[in-house]
């Protein structure tokens, strides 16, 4: 009984949280706190009512309080516009599901499997969970749009994280039993999380890689805040960091941390941006690349076999599962199948699933078609774009290196999930609020908003429209 009780009892706790923190403060700790402890796998349905579970009921609340506030003087000023690019991304991105929809009204039989066309009670169910799903940028767009916004994020982050490690550490010393132990069940194969003669914790999230790739882009935001204040104190905290990530015992995110960290510590701002966007755009691109030579999967899982034989029979297999899938897509390019299983394969005989969906890409492009897949992943790189673009304007400037180095961690961070997404589903609420933070301070640094003067000639502060411009 304990889920549903946690699931309704958290509006209780997002209000307490705004009626004693400030907007920023109490929004960032309402939608981690709730992604972090709120029961995975488990969602309230009501009719009429979006599904209400882990990931979306945290963002609604926000919404709803920043609604009843809006007259309050806790109301922050009004981000800059977010131009023509995003807003018909959000716009398609929440059409998408009405195109798919109507393209997809035709039964599906395949053996003994039925799976019914899409009707428009289904499609607008699939518009709610589009615009859930989204919110978390719309949100933080609206409420961290400044530089302030930007470190707060940084410091809550690594803060929530420390005292999440505590539970990590009993998974990985007991097991992972936490979620059996609040909850009552265990939410996932446990046998996924055992690896090299240990365990790797899961705690409440859905899979080990969801723990593995949070605690990494963690670990970069530790480095960042440590290379902001160089104290004791926060090289400390990186450090512990980096071993958090050696416990999650994760292939994927101990390789991007040993090639992320070096820059992320090192690195100028510009140039971490710059990195953070070829990443991000050779995800974007990879559905095309794997079907060229600039992407020797052959190679790939010949070197990942003679490093371990189990992961590289994994990546294989993986792979194996994508090309069937990426088939099926195609079959429905543009709007693609939509849900229900309806892009997926099953066995004529068994009814059973015969391609398993790994990578969110290829989730996207079978259920979303191209359309959706490009408004989806734009949504998410696009930030980094129009940071690039701001940054690449101030790189003889090094009075703005300390304000543009947050954003270039968050950059970072971004483009690491942005990569983890091809072999995982591992976009989460944390991801768009990532992505939101980006793109509202892009905007800010490109309408010449500006936390510190910059001494390249640019213009001084403008002062920000006040009042409640809500986008939600």
């Amino acid at each position: 009984m304990l889920p549903p009780v946690a699931l309704l009892t958290f509006p209780v706790v997002v209000g307490i949280l705004f009626s004693r923190l400030d907007w920023q403060r109490a929004a960032i700790w309402s939608i981690l706190g709730g992604y972090l402890y709120l029961a995975p796998g488990f969602a309230i349905m009501l009719p009429g009512l979006p599904i209400l579970s882990k990931p979306a009921l945290p963002a609604l609340m926000v919404a709803l309080m920043i609604f009843l506030q809006k007259d309050s003087d806790k109301a922050i000023p009004a981000p800059p516009p977010k131009g023509a690019f995003m807003t018909v991304l959000v716009v398609l991105a929440l059409m998408s599901p009405l195109l798919t929809a109507a393209t997809n009204s035709d039964p599906i039989q395949e053996g003994i499997t039925y799976r019914p066309g899409i009707s428009a009670t289904f499609a607008i169910g699939d518009l709610m969970r589009a615009y859930i799903e989204i919110l978390p940028f719309l949100l933080a767009y609206r409420l961290l749009w400044n530089a302030e916004g930007a470190r707060l994020f940084l410091q809550i982050l690594l803060a929530a994280m420390l005292v999440y490690s505590f539970f990590m550490w009993v998974e990985v010393r007991f097991s992972p039993q936490v979620n059996v132990w609040v909850y009552g069940y265990f939410q996932h194969d446990f046998s996924q999380t055992m690896r090299y003669g240990g365990f790797r914790p899961i705690v409440f999230l859905e899979h080990p890689l969801w723990v593995a790739s949070l605690t990494l882009m963690t670990f970069l935001a530790a480095i960042g805040l440590a290379r902001l204040e160089p104290s004791r104190r926060n090289i400390l905290r990186a450090g512990y960091l980096a071993l958090l990530v050696v416990i999650c015992k994760s292939a994927g995110a101990l390789m991007l941390s040993i090639l992320s960290m070096p820059l992320v510590l090192l690195g100028r701002p510009q140039l971490i941006i710059r990195v953070a966007l070829i990443a991000g755009t050779a995800a974007f691109a990879y559905p095309i690349l794997r079907t060229t030579s600039l992407v020797p999967l052959e190679a790939i899982v010949e070197t990942a076999k003679s490093i371990s034989l189990d992961r590289g029979a994994s990546l294989e297999f993986r792979l194996m599962n994508e090309e069937k899938l990426l088939e099926r897509a195609m079959e429905r390019p543009l709007f693609g199948w939509g849900g229900g299983g309806r892009s997926l394969y099953f066995d004529s005989w068994s009814g059973r699933i015969s391609a398993i969906p790994d990578g969110l890409w290829v989730i996207w492009l079978g259920s979303l078609g191209i359309l959706g897949y490009m408004c989806h992943f734009l949504m998410l790189l696009g930030p980094i774009w129009a940071l690039a673009r701001v940054a690449h304007r101030h790189r003889a400037d090094r009075s703005m290196d300390r304000e543009l180095l947050p954003l270039a961690c968050l950059s970072m961070m971004l483009a690491t999930n942005l990569v983890d997404i091809l072999p995982n589903a591992t976009a989460t609420p944390i991801t768009w609020l990532i992505a939101g933070v980006i793109f509202g301070n892009a905007q800010r640094l490109a309408k010449g908003i500006y936390d510190t003067e910059p001494q390249s000639g640019m213009p001084m502060p403008q002062p920000v429209q006040q009042g409640l411009k809500t986008v939600l």
